[in-house]
């Protein structure tokens, strides 16, 4: 673990989740992206290059499934899910956690990733909506024509919509590839420069859970 990674939750993420659920939060975030990125690997061993644009890809399902299935038990968590869609969400707290793969070197901080560039249709959509007032940038990518990501995220913000208060929109970033598996993760909030673009408020990186090691095969003997 690199030295300058708390052990603990911060006094951010206490604030924002409550003590109850901080300390569970703060590993079970990286404990699900990195589920993840192992079932991508196991599910798919021989398509390295495949893995790597399916793993950048924001409608990559296995994130939202994990970060449901590690936070959905946490006391205050709702989980929001639209049938037959890649996408759910899980709601603790007043803020809804969004999964968003930023790059593909432990080098690389989300601190330094480009807020909004590579973000897909749902995580735009939700700072739209719950996020703060912010202009679309020139430097970012438009999306592709996609009716089906369309219709999947407006049926899943319209759900969201539902929640009294309006909650918040938390990133939880990460860094990771097919050989490496997670490479860093984090939790950042965003807010709207006097410009109108989009930055960083706050941002930890979490610590990593520990490496799996792969069992050594049985010896078999005639």
């Amino acid at each position: 673990m690199r030295p300058d990674v708390l052990v603990g939750p911060s006094e951010w993420v206490v604030e924002q989740f409550g003590d109850k659920v901080a300390g569970e939060l703060w590993t079970r975030v990286p404990e699900a992206l990195s589920t993840a990125i192992e079932r991508e690997i196991h599910a798919h061993p021989a398509m390295t290059q495949t893995m790597e644009r399916v793993i950048a890809n924001p409608r990559w399902a296995l994130p939202y499934e994990e970060l449901v299935l590690f936070l959905g038990t946490l006391p205050g968590a709702e989980i929001i899910s639209v049938p037959k869609s890649v996408y759910q969400l899980v709601v603790i707290n007043g803020h809804v956690v969004v999964p968003w793969c930023y790059g593909q070197s432990a080098r690389d901080s989300m601190l330094d990733a480009p807020v909004g560039r590579s973000f897909g249709r749902l995580a735009r959509e939700l700072l739209r909506r719950f996020g703060p007032s912010w202009r679309r940038s020139q430097a970012e990518a438009p999306l592709p024509l996609d009716a089906v990501d369309e219709r999947e995220v407006a049926k899943i913000c319209a759900a969201i919509a539902q929640i009294s208060p309006k909650p918040e929109v938390v990133i939880a970033g990460f860094a990771g590839t097919p050989n490496l598996g997670l490479l860093r993760a984090c939790l950042g909030e965003i807010k709207s420069t006097d410009n109108g673009s989009l930055n960083w408020s706050h941002l930890d990186d979490l610590p990593l859970p520990p490496p799996v090691i792969p069992r050594p095969r049985r010896m078999q003997f005639p």
